[in-house]
């Protein structure tokens, strides 16, 4: 019985040693698989970094290029470009070399894991800093090109500037997940084969917290920067600046060169036939023939107007109608940034209370037809009358080569 005992006993010691060899072989089995699919998510990294001194020096070239298309020779945006593409090289090669295949062999597991995941914090850090310098330069080139046509159309760059910013947001989102899935499967092996680490949240150590010091300063130094570029070199274009020419309370005096007249009829002819058209036509007591000051950009062709002479004294509003006084009291112009100005230029003229009497009587009457303004006998601006205007104002839309003529314009203007 005792020795039946004994046998069934060195039995169980057997199965029991049997059991625990397989144990650990599974273990080791485990380990091995374990540190093999850490090992490929360590080595993207690895690779990563190679790629980074073939991309780098890449990127920086097209760069290059593409601000010599658009910016020509823009030294301070070559020398921001390249120092970009130097800071965020020295940057993602540090933290690449955070996640090392080292610590793995030295089972320090705890080491590793918390270098994923602070690899995972400074690269949404990273990728949040230059993306900042990136808009501004980025935005500021939009407000160049919206800007071009001579004045900024700020609703155009509030739709393309939320688009601007909802592409880069999904493309850094889209970045950051991308780098950082290995350290996210590290994390999940490494937490998987030890309850102590799991769960853990580590921070940056000392070196790391440097780091992003540094690196956060870096960038902060390259948006102002940008922003120096965008403000200076690109020359953003500002909106349209409105500026007013007001009369004096106590100057009644007037050039009286400012007439309104209604159009009987009129013509566009070739430049050369105009003095044998106007010679014609003023051949007739009661009409007034003149030219209007148009430039004809493609070919040298000018309208000619026959305006009524409904009164003995000529037009039907002029400053002789009321004894010499002045017809306007205040122009206000919004002034383009770019000349000569792609666009018409709107002009706001503000009658005196006695002459917006005459004026509403006088498109009163003309509903229905032409009206013409002139200065200097020449014709600058027409209308067709819909309705009476009471307002004592009217618009006057012209294009203009320089700041200087159109200034000289609107003070010639307010003297009438």
């Amino acid at each position: 019985m005792e020795n039946n005992n004994l046998n069934e006993l060195e039995q169980l010691k057997a199965q029991y040693e049997t059991l625990k060899e397989q144990f650990d072989q599974q273990e080791i089995v485990n380990e091995r698989l374990m540190k093999s699919s850490i090992k490929h998510s360590v080595d993207f990294y690895k690779r990563y970094r190679w790629i980074q001194f073939i991309a780098y020096p890449l990127l920086a070239v097209v760069g290059l290029l593409i601000i010599k298309w658009l910016f020509a020779n823009n030294l301070s945006l070559r020398l921001f470009w390249v120092s970009f593409c130097v800071i965020c090289f020295i940057v993602e090669f540090w933290m690449t070399k955070m996640v090392r295949f080292k610590s793995l062999e030295n089972n320090d597991l705890l080491t590793l894991s918390s270098h994923a995941r602070s690899f995972k914090k400074l690269y949404a850090i990273f990728v949040v800093s230059y993306a900042v310098s990136i808009i501004i330069l980025f935005v500021g080139w939009l407000m160049t090109e919206i800007g071009s046509n001579g004045y900024f159309n700020f609703g155009t760059f509030i739709i393309l500037s939320g688009l601007v910013l909802v592409l880069t947001m999904s493309l850094g989102i889209a970045e950051i997940r991308y780098k950082t899935r290995p350290c996210d499967e590290i994390i999940r092996q490494i937490e998987a084969s030890d309850n102590e680490i799991n769960n853990r949240k580590t921070g940056f150590d000392r070196k790391q917290k440097w780091f992003c010091v540094a690196m956060i300063v870096a960038f902060i130094g390259l948006d102002v920067w940008a922003y120096t570029i965008v403000g200076s070199r690109l020359k953003m274009p500002p909106m349209w600046q409105t500026r007013e020419y007001v009369r004096a309370a106590d100057d009644l005096t007037t050039e009286g060169k400012l007439e309104f007249w209604e159009v009987f009829t009129d013509t566009v002819v070739p430049e050369g036939n105009v003095p044998m058209l106007m010679k014609q036509w003023q051949q007739n007591d009661s009409l007034v023939v003149m030219v209007a000051n148009e430039r004809q950009e493609e070919k040298p062709q000018a309208k000619v107007y026959m305006l009524k002479k409904t009164t003995p004294e000529g037009p039907v509003i002029s400053s002789s109608i009321l004894g010499g006084k002045p017809l306007v009291q205040k122009v206000e112009v919004n002034h383009p940034c770019k000349y000569p100005s792609s666009e018409s230029v709107p002009i706001i003229v503000n009658m005196t209370p006695e002459a917006a009497q005459f004026w509403y009587q006088f498109t009163t009457e003309s509903i229905g037809h032409q009206v013409a303004l002139s200065l200097d006998g020449v014709v600058f601006q027409e209308w067709k009358i819909q309705s009476g205007i009471g307002n004592g104002c009217f618009f006057i839309m012209k294009k203009w080569s320089s700041k200087d003529e159109l200034e000289a314009f609107c003070k010639q203007l307010v003297r009438q």
